[in-house]
């Protein structure tokens, strides 16, 4: 019994010595495949979206044709842009409250969108940790990359010139830029426009539905094919 009982308990703790060492198992681990074409949108969700949008065109903020800024955002990106994505990986990254989350993980698959509720906008805006994140996940996960970035204000996590900084660090990726609103009262379109001008994208100005749903038309990959490339 005694001489069953040692050998059990050897084999109990040979079990529990490691068989492999930490690097012999990271060597082992599959290695994913990097995105080769990806579309990253970077949407403000802060408490601002919650506005009107387009004034013109509504009439009463209890009516049934009241639109915010966030819910139309949102209708145009399921509309115009998913059905123009020629097959590129997208993801779509919010940003409100001081914190940054995926609302669709980077696919391929336009269901993922389009079958998504409308975000609830609140909080503020944290477009540095957003930028750094976005960033951050493409230098690890992309080969090549846009980002399209939707707001209505202004960082209020870091200085502009602290984001203009990273954006000439990390330059090889285009940033489009769309402010939605009117410029100055809502966002700084100088800001926007050098964020833009320094990555290689293009910024636009929309005050209105149609011109957000034009832009949005015009970025899409089937109109715009413009990829940088994602440097380690």
């Amino acid at each position: 019994m005694t001489t069953e009982l040692t050998t059990q308990t050897k084999e109990l703790l040979s079990d529990l010595k490691p068989k492999k060492s930490l690097q012999e198992l990271l060597n082992g681990v599959k290695v994913q495949e990097r995105v080769d074409k990806l579309l990253l949108i970077l949407l403000d969700c802060s408490s601002s979206m919650s506005s009107r949008f387009d004034f013109s065109s509504l009439t009463d903020i209890y009516d049934n044709t009241y639109t915010s800024k966030m819910s139309v955002s949102w209708r145009i990106l399921k509309r115009d842009l998913m059905p123009n994505m020629q097959g590129w990986t997208y993801g779509v990254l919010l940003f409100s409250e001081f914190d940054v989350y995926w609302e669709v993980i980077p696919t391929v698959d336009t269901k993922a969108l389009i079958t998504k509720d409308t975000p609830i906008p609140r909080g503020m805006t944290p477009m540095g940790k957003a930028l750094q994140f976005a960033w951050n996940w493409v230098r690890s996960n992309a080969k090549q990359a846009r980002f399209i970035m939707l707001t209505d204000g202004m960082p209020n996590d870091m200085s502009k010139e602290s984001i203009l900084e990273m954006a000439r660090t990390n330059s090889t990726i285009p940033i489009d830029t769309v402010g939605i609103g009117k410029g100055s009262y809502d966002y700084d379109p100088i800001f926007l426009a050098s964020l833009s001008s320094i990555t290689g994208g293009m910024f636009v100005e929309t005050e209105t539905v149609k011109e957000l749903a034009s832009t949005i038309l015009k970025l899409a990959p089937s109109n715009r094919p413009l990829l940088g490339t994602a440097k380690e």
